[in-house]
């Protein structure tokens, strides 16, 4: 951003243009977010074994030696048959510039054979970015991941995120402190995505916990929960809910 040529004489229009509230405010610095690739694949239903094979032996070795620094991969349990997805860090757009990480652990000819075996066994596949927001988040290696899809409504996405850490969080992170739940995940949703959809991952680590109370139930009461949910419905509309496992020896 340019800034005027004397230091003095921009800060005295700074603030006679916004005064020193709004430009505190205006100067806050944004809430941090890791941001990840996602890819959404639904396999051939007699292919399953030869694609978990390929990735085990061949995709997540190559991963790590071009550099990839960590993959979780989530097996849906409830929701779309055969369908898993693959998280991976997204640093930054320069990073496409350059050549795929398989290319790079494999060479051009290597990852091209290895990416028909691959493409012989998928029978749709899309993908999208996301940003988990950090200060909304508290991330685990739990096996289960019951995710909610969201999507907010036209200019809500910033309401939304403040009601959500000023009533939601909290619950959440007693719940995690009593041993209710693992952890849990907000995410907004990117490129390659609706605009304004973003998750809600509620982590369990195992199925069973899933037979116990809401958590926000469990920590507020249903009454409060029940109105928190319908100050919720409010900001965004409800899309669809999935139960994932995480495959152990799928991920890094």
């Amino acid at each position: 951003m340019r800034t005027m040529s004397h230091p003095l004489y921009a800060a005295a229009i700074t603030l006679a243009l916004f005064g020193p509230t709004e430009l505190a405010t205006a100067q806050a610095p944004a809430p941090a977010t890791t941001r990840s690739y996602v890819q959404v694949i639904r396999l051939k239903p007699d292919m399953v074994t030869e694609w978990m094979d390929l990735q085990k032996n061949e995709v997540i070795p190559a991963q790590k030696k071009a550099g990839v620094t960590s993959r979780v991969t989530l097996a849906t349990a409830v929701g779309n048959s055969f369908e898993y997805i693959l998280i991976t860090p997204f640093a930054s757009w320069a990073s496409m510039d350059g050549e795929a990480p398989l290319t790079r652990a494999l060479g051009a000819a290597g990852a091209a054979a290895l990416n028909a075996k691959l493409r012989k066994c998928i029978m749709t596949q899309t993908s999208f970015l996301t940003s988990r927001q950090d200060d909304l988040s508290l991330p685990a290696d739990a096996l289960v991941w019951r995710t909610t899809v969201r999507r907010a409504l036209p200019g809500k996405m910033q309401e939304y995120l403040a009601f959500y850490k000023a009533e939601v969080l909290p619950a959440m992170q007693k719940a995690k402190a009593d041993g209710k739940i693992a952890g849990f995940v907000l995410a907004t949703r990117g490129v390659g995505a609706l605009s304004r959809e973003f998750t809600s991952s509620t982590l369990y680590n195992k199925f069973a916990d899933l037979d116990g109370p809401n958590p926000l139930a469990a920590v507020v009461g249903q009454d409060a929960a029940t109105a928190i949910g319908a100050r919720s419905d409010l900001l965004t509309t409800t899309a669809q809910t999935y139960v994932r496992r995480r495959v152990a020896d799928l991920s890094f």
